[in-house]
């Protein structure tokens, strides 16, 4: 399928970028799209990991302050898997360095799960989810986030039950935490709880 680009402008420049284009692209019966106008959060790429602690069975989560939950719920405090901005290194690199900076542990074996696109109607932002297994020895930072990023992070410890309940009781509201959850218990049925 082709795509017909007549104009690309640039509307905001910052942390991330805006975009606007203006655009035709063919259409599933080989026609051609109207003039349409689009816009890109230019977001790149980033990761998410949800970390369990295996000798304690314990999920590790990160409460912190989300103004766009805010805007949306009035309680702009959200739990969610780490997470963090792909810069400058690759995804699994990024992804070991994010436990460490949010939790404070350093994971001894990662398993990519999915990329996803965050959300493909605006956005290019495309996630590597993980899971990153590790023992509570393992704990050897402070975590908590970044103060030059103006990040203040709690940890969230859940036992497979806790975490499980608030799965299937909708409880959690962030995409990229859902999958990784319901992907844990899929591919650990046997710490499913009974």
């Amino acid at each position: 399928m082709r795509v017909k680009i007549f104009r690309e402008d640039r509307l905001l420049d910052d942390f991330f970028q805006v975009d606007v284009a203006e655009l035709k692209h063919e259409t599933f019966d080989g026609q051609w799209s109207p003039l349409v106008r689009r816009f890109n959060l230019n977001r790149g790429e980033a990761v998410a990991i949800l970390i369990y602690v295996q000798d304690s069975d314990r999920l590790i989560m990160v409460r912190q302050f989300r103004y766009a939950v805010h805007v949306t719920e009035q309680n702009g405090w959200i739990d969610e898997i780490v997470a963090g901005v792909v810069e400058g290194d690759n995804a699994v690199s990024c992804a070991y360095r994010e436990c460490i900076e949010e939790a404070g542990y350093e994971i001894k074996d990662l398993q990519e799960i999915a990329t996803i696109y965050s959300s493909p109607g605006i956005t290019t932002e495309r996630i590597h989810v993980f899971i990153g297994y590790c023992d509570q020895k393992d704990k050897k930072h402070a975590g908590g986030g970044v103060e030059s990023e103006n990040e203040d992070i709690k940890l969230v410890e859940l036992s497979r039950e806790e975490a499980y309940n608030r799965l299937i009781n909708r409880r959690i509201k962030d995409g990229k935490t859902l999958l990784a959850l319901q992907h844990f218990f899929l591919k650990h049925p046997r710490l499913m709880p009974q």
